[in-house]
């Protein structure tokens, strides 16, 4: 076999290579729109095309020329393939991309087809012999589409307008379709100049089909697995041409050297041949290791670097004890280290963590809640409300965290450079995603433990304050009512003297106050029962209200109730007067003698909101978490009991108590309780 026939079938077996796993990788990606289809098609033809020349070229003869049945038939097969190339590139670069719908578009298509009835009566009349005029046809839609598919482009707004989104895409497409015209032309032009060397100039033209296939790839698709087609075709394509020039070497010198006569010897192929495959063997990983390092150095520095930066914070994950700030960060270094606009960790209960966009975020969890997917490339997703949504929000790509206590995602956005994501940054945010959720489980566990810690001291506490609250009960009470007595009899005997009646009531005042924080110390400890009915809250807050209003003594504090529709809800009826009376005592001992209370009831969705504001000095920031502890309180002569009963009351309803407060700005308690009866009737 000549050199040239070798080095032809080597360049035809790494271009079929090439074009063959692009058509994989489409294939797997999921063929779905019309664009895809006239891609894939485009690519399994020129795959076909590129194997047929490599194995007539393994033959020693070219494709035009077969010099075996196996040739005839790939010569046969291959040409008419080939020729639906041309239109399939302006379908793909043109016609997919326009707006037009209907008759108008499916015309069109037809149009660009149909002009290829010219070309095939021209094959069938023409006086040459159908093979040798197979090559030379080719050049007439090469040069009829490709022309055209340019001005349109450069012609039409709409397309002008599309490609002029991506980077670079046309200055792809122009140098794509530009190749392929000088890659057709040139050799028609040295075969007159070297008619000599007609064989090996007729190779070059049979590549004019290869730059279109990467500028439809990228100008048009932007797959995000151009990166692999990159890295392995240069990858393969070098090693192919090493181990091709060890052969050569082995067998045009070597059997030279062995047998001067210069004919074909089996010996010096035979030990040709076993030399590369030793070769192979031995050094096929050591230099496939090398290269892709190279190649990767050469072409893909920044994704190296970003790979590193990391890896490197991946060792630092299980180290952090704060979830936002672990996700914060998290969020930071991809975007920092892949250039991105933002990025954000959003979970199923509606947190969001990120680098100050997640706010907008929140709104896409129902329609992620709707897919199971682990990797959403938005570019390629279908049209529909998730694709919307994301390109609303900005977001390029998705990934879901494998977390086992809720759902998880990892929000990215595109670009600043406007370029795709690559293949092998995904499958690198994907494996250190993984770490993530580790570190995300580890810190759930850890909050859950604390969280439980908590509950049993505070159980524990309880305890102890239900047996102090026994013991109080039966040393204080008994002495506080007899006290009360012999005071009240003091009073009638003192008759009208003044001073002595003051002090009297002073003393009754004070054995008052000590009974009534000895009743919330025995309500707070002990367990309660609760008997629901359905009732109107808005009813129950209305009278409450206005009995509150009449027995507070001073004028200059308002409380009023905002009127709004009845809400009805199965309650405690005695529990929750009972904590509205706790939270409009509190606001009237906030307001101190000059404001206003003001309460409202509202429904929710599954749940009523009973809201009591007052205009009173408001809260420090240290004290909105203590704020519901037993026996905190900033008041001279507070228990400490109130608002930790509400809590309680709240909770034993299957709901919550929440405060929202700035100094100087008054304060606002809200209790939220669910509108259905809740499971458990007892509350601890």
């Amino acid at each position: 076999m000549e050199t040239i026939y070798l080095l032809a079938a080597f360049a035809f077996f790494v271009t079929a290579f090439i074009y063959g796993l692009m058509a994989v990788l489409i294939w797997r990606k999921g063929v779905k729109a019309e664009g895809d289809w006239v891609f894939f098609f485009t690519m399994a033809a020129l795959a076909f095309w590129c194997l047929s020349n490599a194995l007539v070229s393994s033959f020693g003869t070219i494709l035009e020329k077969p010099s075996n049945p196996l040739g005839w038939i790939l010569l046969q097969t291959s040409y008419p393939m080939l020729y639906a190339v041309p239109p399939a590139i302006r379908h793909c670069l043109v016609l997919s991309q326009l707006s037009t719908k209907g008759w108008r578009k499916w015309a069109s298509i037809a149009l660009n087809y149909l002009a290829m009835i010219p070309v095939i009566i021209h094959l069938q009349t023409s006086p040459r012999p159908l093979p040798e005029h197979y090559g030379p046809t080719f050049s007439g839609p090469l040069f009829f589409y490709l022309p055209l598919t340019i001005i349109e482009i450069w012609k039409r707004k709409e397309l002008r307008t599309r490609y002029a989104q991506k980077p670079e895409s046309l200055q792809v497409i122009w140098a794509g379709l530009g190749g392929a015209l000088l890659l057709e032309g040139l050799p028609h032009f040295f075969c007159h100049l070297y008619p000599e060397k007609t064989d090996f100039i007729g190779f070059i033209g049979k590549f004019a089909a290869f730059p279109p296939a990467f500028a439809i790839a990228y100008g048009v698709f932007r797959y995000r697995f151009m990166d692999i087609v990159l890295t392995r075709g240069l990858l393969y394509s070098s090693l192919g041409g090493l181990f091709l020039g060890l052969y050569l070497l082995v067998v045009q010198d070597g059997g030279k050297w062995l047998f001067p006569a210069g004919r074909f010897h089996p010996v010096a192929f035979a030990v040709g041949l076993l030399t590369v495959f030793f070769a192979f063997h031995r050094l096929f990983h050591m230099v496939r290791d090398g290269l892709q390092k190279g190649i990767d150095r050469c072409f893909f520095r920044h994704r190296l670097r970003s790979a590193e930066v990391l890896k490197s914070f991946s060792q630092t994950l299980t180290a952090w004890s704060d979830l936002s700030g672990l996700c914060r960060s998290f969020a930071e270094k991809v975007t920092e280290s892949l250039g991105l606009s933002y990025g954000a960790v959003l979970f199923s209960d509606g947190a969001a963590h990120g680098t100050g966009e997640e706010v907008r975020l929140t709104f896409l969890r129902p329609r992620l809640l709707q897919t199971s997917l682990p990797l959403l490339v938005v570019e390629e997703l279908a049209e529909g409300p998730l694709r919307s949504a994301c390109n609303e929000a900005g977001v390029g790509l998705v990934l879901t965290l494998p977390c086992r206590q809720q759902r998880g995602w990892l929000l990215l956005g595109e670009k600043r450079s406007g370029r795709p994501f690559l293949s092998q940054e995904t499958a690198l945010i994907e494996a250190i995603c993984g770490q993530l959720a580790v570190a995300i489980d580890n810190l759930y566990l850890i909050q859950s433990k604390v969280i439980l810690e908590r509950e049993m001291q505070h159980r524990e506490k309880l305890a102890a304050i239900g047996q102090l609250a026994a013991t109080v009960a039966h040393e204080i009470r008994n002495p506080i009512a007899g006290a009360k007595c012999l005071l009240q009899q003091v009073e009638e005997e003192l008759n009208g003297t003044p001073q002595g009646k003051e002090y009297v009531h002073l003393a009754l005042e004070d054995l008052e106050r000590v009974e009534q924080s000895v009743s919330h110390l025995l309500l707070f400890a002990r367990k309660e029962e609760y008997h629901f009915t359905e009732q109107d809250v808005t009813e129950l807050v209305r009278t409450t209200v206005d009995r509150f209003a009449t027995q507070v003594q001073d004028k200059t504090i308002n409380v009023r109730l905002q009127e709004g529709s009845p809400v009805w809800a199965a309650i405690d009826e005695g529990k929750i007067h009972q904590t509205l009376v706790n939270l409009l005592t509190n606001g009237r001992d906030a307001v101190n003698g000059n404001g206003e209370i003001v309460v409202s009831v509202s429904a929710a969705g599954s749940e009523i909101e009973i809201r009591v504001s007052d205009t009173g000095p408001g809260l420090a920031p240290e004290d909105h978490d203590k704020i519901f502890e037993p026996f905190f309180t900033r008041k001279e002569k507070g228990t400490g009991l109130g608002l930790a009963i509400a809590k309680k009351i709240a909770e034993g309803h299957g709901g919550k108590i929440s405060v929202a407060s700035r100094l100087g700005q008054g304060t606002t308690f809200t209790v939220a309780l669910p509108r259905q009866r809740p499971d458990a009737k007892v509350a601890v």
